[in-house]
């Protein structure tokens, strides 16, 4: 009997021990997303172009930036800002996702058909595939190309992060949600996998992030944004009309103010230049950071 009273006292002292390290730690992430640094950089301002969309926009990897003007049609964007390739879709939709980052073949997601569509670098399409050809039911809120091209996809249908095998045209991740996003609430802007991991925008609720099995890891308190970026080894994001970074390993935020007299909602950062977008038009600056 004495022996079982101390098994049972040695169990709940781990359990609290646990449940206390566990809060410490939580603390101290959100302890260190609150730590913010201004950051000082020299804004220039180059020239303005019209867009359809603050958040259907994209960076590769070589900091060539894309986004579609007012009539639908993807433009690439060279180091200088400049419209340097354009692909004019063969039929209109509503476009709601360009992912870029490997230049050699970007997606473009089309919510309304429910459809993904392959270009090549040289902005030739070079696959279509129907969701429905993947025996896929439900309906897609946001969808994005991995790295060993699979589709990761958010279904509100039946509110699950599923990874589509391409080759076998079947999935071969699901993760349910149901107890991590808040089903009155959520609304799921972007998914986006970077450095081995996926992340999962809500603005109502934050950014969900996942490791590349769909394991869900934690959430970042991020909330009201629309669209999230990557450079390096920080997110970044537009907010109160602030360029905020955020280190996804050190958890430390750092902030660029932005022009004042705009409402910006969605910002593209290349090592040289940067990409500012109101509802309407993009204006790009040149920038030392």
């Amino acid at each position: 009997m004495m022996a079982q009273t101390l098994r049972c006292i040695t169990l709940k002292t781990s359990l609290y021990l646990g449940m206390l390290c566990l809060l410490m730690a939580l603390l101290a992430i959100h302890a260190s997303a609150q730590q913010q640094d201004t950051a000082q950089v020299t804004l220039v301002f180059s020239h303005r172009l019209p867009i359809s969309s603050p958040t259907t926009i994209s960076l590769d990897r070589n900091g060539n930036a894309y986004l579609l003007d007012p009539k639908q049609n993807l433009f690439k964007l060279d180091q200088y800002g400049q419209p340097a390739l354009s692909y004019s879709p063969p039929s209109r939709g509503r476009i709601t996702t360009v992912e870029a980052w490997n230049p050699m073949k970007l997606l473009l997601f089309y919510e309304d058909r429910q459809e993904l569509v392959l270009l090549d670098r040289f902005l030739s399409s070079i696959a279509v595939s129907r969701l429905s050809d993947f025996n896929y039911t439900g309906n897609i809120r946001a969808a994005t190309l991995t790295p060993d091209e699979s589709f990761w996809l958010f279904n509100e249908s039946d509110f699950t992060l599923s990874k589509m095998d391409s080759r076998y045209q079947k999935p071969v991740v699901e993760t349910p949600l149901d107890l991590i996003l808040d089903k009155a609430r959520f609304d799921v802007r972007f998914v986006r996998e970077y450095q081995n991991m996926v992340y999962l925008l809500d603005y109502n609720g934050g950014v969900y992030v996942f490791d590349n099995l769909g394991n869900y890891k934690k959430k970042l308190p991020f909330t009201g944004i629309s669209y999230i970026g990557f450079s390096g080894n920080e997110l970044y994001f537009v907010k109160d009309n602030q360029l905020h970074f955020f280190d996804l390993y050190q958890l430390q935020e750092r902030i660029v103010e932005l022009p004042s007299g705009k409402v910006y909602v969605s910002a593209l950062a290349s090592s040289d230049l940067l990409y500012l977008f109101t509802k309407d038009e993009a204006e790009v600056y040149r920038w030392s950071r």
